[in-house]
């Protein structure tokens, strides 16, 4: 199925599935060929918009999206429970790819660790690219990088979430934990990012408690589609070492990049190459359609 033969798509509008999945289509460049960018956030429960400084720099051809699970960033519906499920957002994420011809998925951190779980995915994606993300669970080797780089964690207000989970107190731990996210030269840009961020901490609780009981580890390695993995050297939330790592995604249709003095946004710190190593990818996804 297409998502443009069900709904009268135009930029900048909010469209909604039954399952009340939002849709917003930010840029189109035509082409030949209908690829859809698929870009989905991370977190989990951080709100889509924080692409858009991203997408507004890239000028490959096709359709670019922002895609919203329900109960993400301020995809508060009245379809959506309080006690919402969150293992639904599995059968969302299948939902979501085959709505689109050509679908090119953009995951960040969780965006793009989720899918690794799913391996039918290689049948129906042109294209994969992860920023800032892990093949395995990795927090130990995040403590590790931040503790050699003299990071320490804000830890007061850590536990003051975990010990009284709320949004609130969720916002302040973001806040006062920033300098995991940032290198010193973009800290007080990254804040700034992330105090108007919308962000549901219900889905970042689920994801913590999900990562643990698996525990997290990919189960789908991309065998033949063309793949971009994008990591900054300064994002001591999720360290940069794992993927470079791992003899499994050692392959000849894997990029793997090392983006040296850049955080958890990397495109925030160097845009050019992060810009650069998409239309790079896209070359040769494009290769393969010709």
């Amino acid at each position: 199925m297409i998502l443009q033969k069900h709904f009268a798509a135009t930029p900048d509008t909010y469209l909604y599935d039954d399952d009340a999945i939002r849709y917003k289509l930010v840029q189109t460049n035509p082409n030949t060929i209908n690829y859809n960018w698929l870009f989905v956030p991370g977190g989990p429960g951080a709100d889509s918009s924080y692409f858009l400084d991203l997408i507004n720099s890239l000028d490959m051809p096709g359709n670019y999206w922002l895609i919203d699970f329900p109960a993400n960033g301020n995809n508060f519906s009245e379809s959506v429970p309080a006690d919402y499920d969150f293992e639904k957002w599995q059968k969302h994420l299948m939902t979501v790819i085959q709505k689109f011809e050509k679908p090119i998925y953009v995951g960040h951190a969780f965006g793009g660790m989720f899918p690794l779980l799913f391996p039918m995915l290689e049948k129906w994606l042109q294209g994969f690219i992860l920023i800032s993300g892990a093949p395995t669970l990795w927090l130990t080797a995040a403590e590790q990088h931040a503790n050699a780089n003299n990071i320490l964690p804000a830890t007061a207000a850590r536990n003051n979430f975990r010990n009284n989970p709320s949004q609130e107190t969720f916002k302040t731990a973001l806040l006062e934990n920033a300098h995991y996210y940032f290198p010193a030269h973009s800290l007080e840009k990254g804040k700034k990012l992330l105090e108007q961020l919308p962000f549901n901490y219900h889905a970042t609780r689920w994801w913590i408690n999900k990562i643990y009981d698996l525990p997290f580890r990919a189960t789908w390695v991309p065998q033949d589609i063309p793949t971009l993995i994008i990591n900054g050297t300064h994002d001591f939330i999720i360290p940069y070492k794992l993927f470079e790592d791992s003899l499994r995604f050692q392959r000849n249709n894997i990029t793997i990049k090392k983006i040296e003095n850049a955080g958890h946004f990397p495109w925030l710190e160097e845009m050019p190459l992060i810009t650069a190593a998409f239309q790079e990818i896209f070359e040769q996804i494009a290769l393969i359609n010709a």
